[in-house]
């Protein structure tokens, strides 16, 4: 079978020749250190299995880069092999088409396994990996829960400024009592009993841009 490493370390691209020959038997391996090169040996080469770092040097993120490897290769096992856990970036990575991501120092034995089972059409993910992509997983299927109008967006981007409801008023040219009901309706969707914590959950779920809350 035809596998891509993709790596931008030598030392590690040499590592996982051995970890793939080793587990899968003899292999073609070709080998890429940036996602040019990758996305042009994956439509060159076509192979069945590519492992890909996450976090490589250049200007496209390691989900695109998925992306464009799934659309280049729909039927191909894609494995983030990667030294870090950052769980937005796996998560990203996941929902762009990778099949499976495992830490670096797994095991010679553990990689080999996850590698069969991913050739055999299993997910595999890392247990440390698992256990920080639960959090994650939850805050995004939360963010789809919670929905905003527009006049609620607004209220509550002044609401994380600090603004009074007076002062939310004058902004939105509303009257105070129609802000008191903008703010009730958001600590409700919001499960939150103050106005700090509707601020707080808001910022959690990715309704409010960091940044936003005033100094």
């Amino acid at each position: 079978m035809n596998v891509l490493l993709v790596d931008d370390h030598p030392v590690a691209r040499r590592g996982l020749r051995v970890v793939v020959t080793s587990s899968l038997g003899e292999c073609e391996i070709s080998e890429a250190d940036d996602a040019t090169t990758a996305l042009a040996l994956a439509h060159d080469e076509r192979p069945e299995m590519i492992l890909l770092d996450a976090r490589m040097p250049g200007s496209m993120p390691p989900e695109e880069l998925c992306r464009e490897l799934r659309e280049l290769l729909p039927n191909v096992v894609i494995v983030i092999f990667t030294a870090f856990d950052d769980a937005a970036v796996l998560h990203a990575c996941i929902a762009a088409g990778a099949n499976g991501c495992l830490l670096k120092d797994t095991s010679e034995l553990n990689v080999g396994a996850a590698l069969r089972a991913l050739l055999a059409g299993q997910f595999v993910l890392d247990p440390r990996i698992a256990r920080k992509l639960a959090p994650e997983v939850i805050r995004r299927q939360a963010l789809g829960t919670v929905k905003l109008t527009e006049r609620e967006e607004g209220v509550l981007e002044l609401l994380a400024h600090g603004c009074s409801n007076r002062k939310i008023a004058q902004q939105l040219c509303l009257s105070e009592t129609t802000v008191k009901g903008y703010v009730t309706d958001l600590l409700q969707k919001l499960d939150a009993s103050s106005r700090l914590e509707a601020v707080v959950r808001a910022y959690e779920l990715g309704l409010v841009a960091p940044g936003s809350q005033r100094a």
